[in-house]
């Protein structure tokens, strides 16, 4: 299926519970459309290994699951890899939103939560219920900070794991700081990168650049910046992807 510059391969295997493997951005926000590449979020040009974004936010449970399979890929495959933002709920206060005055008291919204801590189990997440919907611009922005170091990796499943197994608002510049420290990083400079914002301008090139592109779920798998899976896939079928482009297949 064509969706913008990127071929978005259909590949899901919930077995009648499609829906239930992705977070869905309704619509984006009231704003000028984005027909040409922003800058500075191309990945490096192609080589040996095979170029993977990941485009994902902090506060889809699904993209914690995503992340996690990302790991047993980089176990397996040499991948040049790329956690790229995405902002599920634009305009959110810097506090966040209590999550009762979001979600209330939905069944549906209770049958996707359960269905998703039964797979997160299964990766080996505990998958709790945050208080708190984070705003995740400074989470976003913190995880470039720790590209600077090579640290991303580490950083992004510290975040995931703050917020979704210890309830940790990870919109607070303190958590992130702690994030860091635990991480080997410098929590103290992080603080004062965020204060005057010297990586918002690479965060909302990401954001823009998965608009341009088509992305309106995630987590989304981008290969070779010219496919993409979306939603928390089955491990096989992502190896089968990473698979098929490193023996020459493009499908």
């Amino acid at each position: 299926m064509k969706l913008g510059p990127l071929d978005f391969v259909v590949a899901d295997s919930t077995k009648g519970k499609r829906r239930y493997n992705r977070v869905v951005l309704e619509s984006y926000p009231d704003e000028p459309a984005v027909d040409t590449e922003p800058p500075h979020i191309s990945l490096s040009p192609p080589g040996e290994s095979i170029r993977l974004r990941l485009v994902s936010d902090y506060i889809c449970p699904w993209c914690y699951i995503g992340r996690v399979r990302l790991e047993h890929l980089r176990a397996e495959f040499a991948l040049q890899i790329q956690i790229s933002a995405f902002d599920l709920r634009p305009g959110l206060p810097a506090e966040g939103l209590p999550r009762e005055s979001v979600y209330g008291q939905n069944p549906e919204f209770e049958e996707r939560q359960n269905y998703v801590r039964e797979l997160a189990r299964a990766a080996g997440i505990t998958l709790g219920s945050p208080a708190i919907i984070a705003d995740t611009g400074k989470a976003h922005e913190a995880t470039e900070f720790a590209k600077l170091f090579g640290k991303e990796m580490e950083f992004s499943l510290g975040v995931f794991r703050a917020y979704w197994e210890q309830g940790q608002n990870i919109g607070d510049q303190p958590v992130l700081s702690w994030i860091a420290d635990e991480t080997g990083l410098d929590g103290d400079e992080l603080a004062r990168s965020l204060e005057e914002g010297r990586f918002s301008a690479e965060v909302a090139d990401q954001v823009r650049w998965a608009r341009w592109a088509g992305v309106t779920g995630v987590p989304t798998f981008v290969f070779n910046d010219r496919f993409a899976l979306v939603g928390a896939q089955p491990q096989e079928v992502l190896r089968n992807a990473v698979q098929k482009l490193q023996d020459g297949r493009d499908t």
